[in-house]
């Protein structure tokens, strides 16, 4: 097992300290007083039963149900405590988990399926709860208590407690031969989970297309395929368990039948009494509930470090690059020099070279992977180039600090990207501390606001998942509004008006081109007849500039520009 784990995962103790230290003195408190019933059982019976004194033994008996109230109480209020402490760890866990992948680049999340990732940070995150909280409270109180009741065995016997103890080391080998198998399949078992967690989340996601396909019964199929090998790892977790704790049970079996064979003998031979005996064997009995506790610490530190070394694997992963200087102007040219970029093998961009002018709106086009949506994702900074250099001016925007370039960008995709919340919220993500009027003027430019006017709720009307509950010009709508609410200096629609009749798609497009009159406007449509007003229409062709100019330019030269043209117009 690999403690460096818990050492690293520790820290987030660090501010619970004083309430671990708390709970640690409650647990030790309340195993003390398990200590006394036994001896005082050993009282009774060798003492106050022979001297017949009911008064004593009323006394002792009230004495013994002060000590079971108080820890009763000692137990409510260390559960209670246990909990808050664990899941304020869970919490900050959690938070730090969340955000540090926040951070990430976007090439990390294209390969990484996300219902994994929902799975470490919720079910991971849950999985070491309890072994942080309670590791080191539970260890040092089941140390405690183990010392504690030795101590009382050694007093009432302490020859017949050595040959008790013979039974411990087969115990501990035997969960010790036991562990790597059990390691293994716990690991198979969370990467199981997480698969049917993205299988899920993707058949959802998709729910239109299995419909239309009518792929329910296959897609069922998927699922019970994957549900029947998790059943099989859990069961073989459930073996190797039941099997180790079976053997532990046979040879703490052992010991009662040892005690009360050399036990029995001595009380025969007058050498220890009735009452030790029992006192004995009530405290042998108890001894075994530490030890379980160990070997039940073990086992779930066991599956703690799968669920910790799949979190810190992400933990691991290096961010985005914040570095750069953030006092920058992005009111000045854009400047493509021999860029190339490829995803994995793909080559996608091949020296493209062009610029783009500050204050001047452009579209781009081109077929379907010629680079168009590539080459703003670079400007983004959502990938970087393999080679060549994007400039703002005359710096690299590798030394603009990655939050303040896109703080001035506004990227509008096909996508639309809308969170399960109000239409308000949806558009007021562009710039949270907006006013009121700002937030409707912005919802007025994008003409979703008669629509919203129209709803009884209004700004506060809840969309659905994935923009559930709109129609795709109505999500598309909201998007740029919150694009427009944004205000930066340079805005990117990639096919944000897709969604939109051609009309729409023009009247909105001459909007913002109107309203960004001294911005730069790149736009990525495949409608040639609502891009011809702007001020150059740049054509990629695998991954180069092969053609740029005005509408009536390109027209002109009757090369590439026209051939798409004419193709769309047929």
């Amino acid at each position: 097992m690999k403690f460096r784990l818990f050492f690293r995962f520790a820290a987030y103790l660090k501010p619970y300290w004083g309430k671990e230290a708390v709970l640690l003195l409650m647990m030790i408190l309340s195993s003390a007083g398990a200590l006394v019933s036994p001896y005082v059982l050993k009282i009774i019976i060798d003492t106050v039963f022979p001297s017949h004194d009911y008064v004593l033994l009323l006394e002792i008996l009230f004495i013994l149900l002060g000590i079971n109230i108080l820890r009763l109480a000692i137990g409510y209020s260390s559960e209670y405590l246990f909990e808050w402490v664990s899941n304020h760890i869970t919490r900050d866990i959690r938070i730090d988990l969340f955000r540090h992948l926040m951070q990430l680049p976007v090439s990390f999340f294209d390969k990484n399926r996300s219902g994994d990732l929902v799975h470490r940070v919720n079910s991971e995150v849950n999985s070491i709860q309890s072994i942080l909280t309670g590791t080191a409270v539970r260890l040092i109180n089941s140390v405690c208590t183990i010392a504690g009741l030795a101590i009382m065995l050694c007093i009432l016997n302490w020859q017949l407690f050595l040959v008790s103890m013979t039974v411990m080391p087969f115990i501990f080998l035997n969960t010790r031969l036991f562990q790597p198998k059990i390691q293994q399949t716990v690991k198979q078992s969370r990467e199981k989970d997480a698969d049917i967690l993205s299988f899920l989340m993707e058949r959802f996601a998709n729910i239109k297309l299995i419909k239309s396909y009518v792929h329910q019964d296959p897609e069922q199929n998927g699922l019970l395929r994957h549900i029947r090998e998790q059943t099989g790892l859990n069961l073989k977790n459930v073996r190797l368990r039941a099997t180790t704790q079976n053997i532990t049970m046979l040879f703490t079996m052992m010991v009662p039948l040892l005690i009360l064979g050399m036990g029995g003998k001595s009380v025969m031979a007058g050498t220890m009494t009735v009452g030790a005996l029992v006192a004995f064997i009530q405290y042998m009995n108890r001894i075994f509930d530490p030890f379980r506790n160990l070997m039940g610490l073990y086992f779930d530190a066991i599956r703690a470090a799968v669920s910790m070394q799949r979190i810190f694997d992400l933990m691991e992963i290096q961010p985005e690059d914040s570095a750069g200087t953030a006092d920058i102007q992005l009111k000045q040219d854009l400047i493509f020099r021999n860029v190339h970029f490829k995803y994995e093998d793909t080559a996608v961009l091949n020296g493209l070279e062009f610029t783009f002018h500050y204050g001047k709106k452009y579209a781009l086009a081109g077929g379907s992977g010629c680079g168009k949506s590539t080459l703003t994702a670079l400007l983004c900074r959502f990938y970087h180039p393999q080679e060549g250099a994007i400039r703002i001016g005359d710096t690299d925007i590798r030394r603009i600090n990655i939050h303040a370039l896109r703080q001035r960008i506004a990227w509008i995709s096909q996508d639309n990207q809308l969170f399960h919340d109000s239409i308000e919220a949806n558009i007021r993500y562009g710039r949270p501390e907006c006013r009121p009027d700002e937030l409707a003027e912005a919802a007025r430019r994008a003409g979703i606001a008669p629509h919203i006017e129209s709803l009884p709720e209004k700004f506060d009307t809840r969309i659905g998942d994935r923009g559930a509950g709109l129609s795709g010009g109505q999500q598309q709508r909201i998007a740029i509004a919150r694009a427009i609410l944004k205000n930066a200096d340079i805005i990117i629609l990639d096919e944000a008006t897709a969604a939109l009749d051609s009309d729409s798609e023009k009247s909105i497009l001459e909007a913002l081109c109107t309203l960004y009159a001294d911005k730069t406007v790149i736009i990525i449509s495949h409608r040639m007849s609502t891009i011809r007003n702007v001020d150059e229409i740049v054509c990629l062709d695998k991954g180069k500039v092969v053609e740029n100019g005005s509408h009536e330019m390109l027209l002109q030269k009757k090369g590439f520009y026209c051939q798409l043209f004419k193709e769309q117009m047929d």
